[in-house]
């Protein structure tokens, strides 16, 4: 099968909304596409209430794409925030593209509204940017056949 690399930078978020009682929040973020499963999480970013609430990471990330996956539109990129909190962590938000849309964008960067897993609108913003690499071939894995030896 052809697949391609898609190297995507998690750059920040903005506006987030403010979870935290006691005026800080850490925040991280949870990249991954779906079929088969990738899923990479970018560092905690400690934030002041105070400062804003727009956490910077510039985190880089590497993640394999099937081609023909991703133009059937079988393929999706969620970037889901999170936020650190004493008992539970907090879902902020989340932005889910389509990978065919990244490929077939003139952009390579994106500014995407947070969402509730819901689907309505939440307060605040994610932006990365990305470039996928030149194709290359992957040989999807063999099935292995048992055998039963007679008197084995």
């Amino acid at each position: 099968m052809e697949c391609r690399t898609l190297d995507l930078v998690l750059i920040s978020a903005k506006e987030l909304k403010n979870v935290s009682l006691f005026g800080k929040m850490d925040v991280y973020a949870v990249v991954s596409i779906s079929s088969p499963v990738q899923k990479l999480v970018a560092p905690v970013v400690k934030l002041v209430h105070d400062r804003g609430l727009n956490p910077t990471w510039f985190f880089p990330m590497k993640f394999t794409v099937d081609e023909a996956a991703a133009m059937r539109d079988d393929l999706m990129l969620v970037i889901k925030i999170k936020a650190i909190g004493m008992f539970t962590n907090w879902k902020l938000g989340e932005v889910k593209v389509p990978i065919k849309e990244l490929m077939e964008s003139v952009n390579s960067d994106g500014s995407y509204c947070l969402r509730r897993s819901s689907g309505k609108t939440t307060k605040g913003e994610v932006c990365f940017s990305y470039i996928f690499g030149e194709k290359f071939l992957v040989k999807p894995p063999q099935k292995q056949i048992s055998r039963v030896w007679p008197g084995s």
